[in-house]
């Protein structure tokens, strides 16, 4: 009987114990998923669109057109966040030219070039890679939209 008991209190502190363990491995790979697209937009984007995304990057006064603020997507697309437009956006503006200018970057070029200049020119893998670099953006853009 005080066995049985023991076991079931051990039991209970394993489920415990991997409830919070898998809780807390979910929570890191938010972490990551929003620091590593966080990065890549202070790195590519935030000296034209600014370090909170509202199109007050530092490099403004040397542009033709202001950038967006990217913060009103949202908001702008009756509360629904366009993600397949950011993505689309991102990978090359002057397809879609949403932007009016050519100013942008085409960044989906500019990571093959960085992937094809790191790895080589043989390297046929950088689809996917450019991609994940993208969708990183696309998830942080994401998560800085005013909220209504």
């Amino acid at each position: 009987m005080i066995k049985a008991g023991i076991a079931r209190q051990v039991v209970g502190l394993a489920g415990i114990f991997l409830l919070t363990t898998g809780t807390a491995v979910l929570a890191m790979e938010d972490l990551g998923t929003e620091t590593i697209g966080k990065m890549e937009f202070q790195k590519n984007c935030a000296s034209c669109h600014g370090m909170g995304g509202k199109g007050d990057g530092p490099l403004v006064e040397f542009l033709k057109q202001s950038p967006s603020d990217l913060t009103l997507l949202s908001k702008k697309n009756s509360g629904i966040y366009p993600q397949d437009k950011v993505y689309e956006w991102i990978r090359d503006p002057q397809l879609i030219r949403a932007h009016g200018t050519e100013e942008m970057p085409i960044w989906g070029e500019r990571y093959s070039m960085e992937i094809i200049e790191k790895y080589g020119p043989d390297y046929y893998g950088p689809g996917s890679s450019v991609r994940e670099r993208i969708l990183e953006l696309v998830f942080y853009i994401g998560s800085i939209q005013q909220r209504p």
